[in-house]
């Protein structure tokens, strides 16, 4: 009888320590897949700059922190799976009520919060930081109940740690890869709600259990609640967070828009189907290209919606245009919501604007650069490197323009500054044009900037004078800085 009670109860154990590395690696996938699920909830309100991954990193980092801290105390003084199945199910209460009051905390401290780095920091810490520190908590918890011996503490712990790890890269490349390729943002923080109560019961599955039947009920209840915004349409692809929202009005037309972030729209087209160009900054770049003599080849860096690709291409039927697109999603998007009819001379290629032009021997008569995300370029194409490596696609008579969000004076000269830099490398002539009216050229607007290696000005351009020849590199660009100082200080 000994030998039977000695045996269940090793089984009983064994099994016991099997549970709390399940729970060590569901808490890992959980907390990563919370991390990226917390940059793409941010975007459309805040942005997807550095500064947000900033700030979303530092304050779960930070959390988790302090989750350890008050974890490591508890477990001292408790040592029951039952307050590991509770602390599972307080912290999916906790990533629910992210999805619950995400769109508005955000849409408040979009509003009331003018700093873009703070905006990011109290949001975070006011969505993210309850879910990171109640799973921080979970970890010291589940090493008390793992070591069984002085003799094996560094092999507990390190089982445990190793299992969280890889349950964190689990969570990456599932959510990453699989998850917002399939599902929005908020689906995916229930499928982290349902890993967390799964947990809750994995642990502890006969405690209390009419009480967290109930809990675990009402939470996925909550975070299955479909949240519609009027005159939204959220979309989430592997590469972005989008809206297609209604009711921006050009030239006296309804238009729906594309956006990426909270300060500016991608795309657009008027609702009432008309094929005409809606942005000022597309027309402008239509027009470049009519004004221009050869236009065999072109390239189109940012696709977007498409819309500027289609209707060169019906302008131009005899042109070959190329259209670098980073997000191969956005062809369906525009399909479905932007009047999208794929013309036979347009030619999309689903790659990175800069992994593009590096690895492309194709020479181009015209090359047309609009890759902004919301209003911000990525710095890899505000660099010397960059500038040089897209000339070399150029002919040499030929004619690059570049969609810019900048000013010719005040705090966003800079900015515009390092963007020019960057194509005078191996272009020298530059010339503009700007929406903006010449009372208010200190404040941030689109602006077309044409570029060739001849002294040529298109009609109602402007020569750009350059007021600083220094290009910044690929080891040293301070996009974010730049950019933050423009659109805090131009208004």
């Amino acid at each position: 009888m000994r030998i039977v009670s000695y045996t269940n109860n090793s089984m009983k154990r064994l099994f016991q320590l099997r549970r709390l590395e399940a729970i060590a690696f569901i808490s890992g996938f959980a907390l990563m897949a919370f991390e990226l699920v917390a940059a793409r909830i941010l975007a459309p309100y805040i942005g997807s700059s550095t500064y947000v991954w900033t700030s979303v990193i530092g304050v779960i980092i930070a959390s988790l922190s302090i989750g350890y801290y008050v974890g490591g105390r508890i477990a001292d003084t408790h040592q029951r799976l039952s307050d590991i199945a509770w602390l599972c199910l307080v912290a999916a209460i906790a990533v629910a009520m992210t999805a619950v009051f995400y769109h508005p905390v955000l849409s408040w401290a979009s509003t009331n919060i003018a700093d873009s780095r703070l905006q990011g920091v109290v949001a975070s810490l006011l969505l993210f930081a309850p879910a990171s520190f109640l799973i921080g908590i979970k970890a010291p918890y589940l090493a008390k109940l793992k070591v069984t011996s002085l003799d094996h503490t560094g092999r507990s712990v390190a089982s445990l740690s190793a299992l969280n790890s890889v349950g964190g890269i689990a969570g990456v490349f599932v959510a990453g890869f699989i998850l917002f390729g399939y599902l929005g943002s908020k689906e995916t923080l229930a499928v982290i709600v349902v890993l967390l109560i799964i947990s809750s019961w994995l642990v502890a599955s006969t405690h209390r259990t009419t009480i967290r039947i109930a809990v675990s009920l009402a939470v996925l209840a909550i975070v299955l609640l479909p949240a519609k915004t009027p005159g939204v349409i959220d979309i989430d692809t592997p590469t972005a967070h989008y809206q297609v929202r209604e009711g921006y009005i050009e030239s006296g037309r309804a238009v729906r828009a594309l956006t990426s972030g909270p300060r500016s729209a991608q795309s657009g087209v008027y609702v009432d189907g008309g094929k005409e160009l809606a942005f000022w900054y597309t027309r402008e770049l239509a027009a470049l290209v009519d004004a221009t003599r050869a236009r065999e080849r072109i390239l189109i860096l940012g696709g977007g919606t498409f819309t500027l690709p289609e209707y060169l291409a019906k302008r131009h039927p005899a042109s070959t245009i190329d259209v670098v697109e980073i997000d191969p999603a956005l062809t369906n998007i525009a399909q479905t919501y932007f009047h999208y009819q794929p013309p036979a001379n347009v030619n999309p290629i689903f790659n990175d604007a800069r992994g593009y032009i590096n690895a492309a021997k194709q020479a181009y008569d015209i090359i047309l650069v609009d890759v902004y995300s919301d209003i911000n370029v990525p710095f890899s194409l505000m660099t010397k490197e960059y500038g040089t490596s897209v000339a070399k696609l150029l002919k040499p008579q030929g004619v690059l323009a570049a969609n810019v969000i900048a000013a010719t004076t005040g705090p966003c000269r800079p900015l515009l500054d390092a963007i020019d830099a960057a194509y005078r490398t191996a272009l020298p002539y530059a010339a503009y044009a700007t929406f903006q009216p010449a009372t208010a050229k200190d404040r941030r607007a689109n602006m077309i900037v044409a570029y060739s290696r001849h002294a040529a000005t298109p009609q109602g351009y402007e020569t750009l004078v350059s007021t600083d020849g220094t290009p910044y590199t690929d080891n040293f660009m301070p996009a974010e800085r730049l950019q933050h100082t423009c659109q805090e200080k131009s208004h």
